[in-house]
């Protein structure tokens, strides 16, 4: 009688909590979280008030469709705002340190500093691979690896550190994880690229910002390929192909930097 009597209490307690928003589950997933993540947040130099933005922002779209997982949210929302609180932050940055440099300039490093590369190389710093909850099918396939995955989250955990503590924290994470390295992410990604050297050089002669143009798309959906040419003040000055638009202006840039006897 009394165990009967315990249970119904218990299942009584759940259904109030639930009322409330605060289901015993809920609290005893809270306190894993801050143990399973506290070391995270040790990286980012940022402790979260609210838990629940924490786990959000590191809950991928595939947890949605496996039954393991009773989440009803994913990190889009807040990737989609992070996306937005780095790009502002970036370009305050860039703004401030480079005023020598044209908006043409300062767009090419913003892009490189926020692209998908530099991003996923943050997120393995972080490790965040292994707080990320996935679905079992995404989990199979690699998902704790993907660039996209992990760029993603590393974006989500921006926007949800912006909505737990404001744009100064935002600012500060960002600043720890990327900005600090802004010199190293930059001159290494710059030495590769290109359209980059291409710019640099015809904007020093003041022959102003080149001009690409795909002119060329063979082959079917799954194999095309691209060709690309250059101008400078008009003029054609390089061609290039490759299985995607920006090899191929890649390729035509390097054609011009030849050219002209930079490379």
């Amino acid at each position: 009688m009394r165990r009967k009597t315990k249970i119904l209490l218990s299942q009584w307690i759940r259904q109030i909590a639930r009322k409330l928003g605060l289901d015993t589950k809920t609290t005893k997933v809270k306190g894993e979280v801050f143990a399973k993540y506290s070391e995270l947040q040790q990286k980012l130099g940022y402790q979260f008030k609210s838990l629940d933005l924490l786990l959000e922002a590191l809950t991928h779209r595939s947890c949605l469709s496996d039954p393991k997982h009773d989440s009803a949210i994913t990190n889009e929302r807040l990737e989609f705002l992070g996306d937005s609180v780095v790009g502002l932050v970036v370009s305050n940055y860039l703004f401030a340190t480079f005023p020598e440099k044209n908006e043409g300039e300062l767009t090419e490093i913003k892009s490189l500093i926020v692209s998908r590369k530099i991003l996923a190389k943050v997120a393995r710093s972080l490790e965040i691979g292994k707080y990320i909850r996935l679905g079992m099918g995404e989990e199979k396939s690699g998902g704790r690896e993907r660039n996209s995955i992990i760029s993603n989250a590393v974006e989500a955990l921006i926007g949800a550190v912006y909505i737990d503590g404001g744009y100064q924290q935002a600012g500060r994470v960002i600043n720890k994880l990327l900005l600090s390295h802004v010199n190293e992410f930059v001159k290494s990604e710059l030495a590769k690229n290109y359209k980059s050297k291409l710019l640099e050089y015809s904007q020093s002669q003041g022959w102003g910002t080149p001009e690409y143009e795909i002119c060329t798309e063979t082959g079917p959906d799954h194999a095309k390929v691209f060709e690309a040419i250059v101008r400078v003040q008009g003029q054609k000055i390089g061609l290039g192909s490759g299985r995607s638009k920006k090899q191929a202006e890649q390729n035509a840039a390097k054609e011009a930097l030849e050219t002209l006897n930079q490379l």
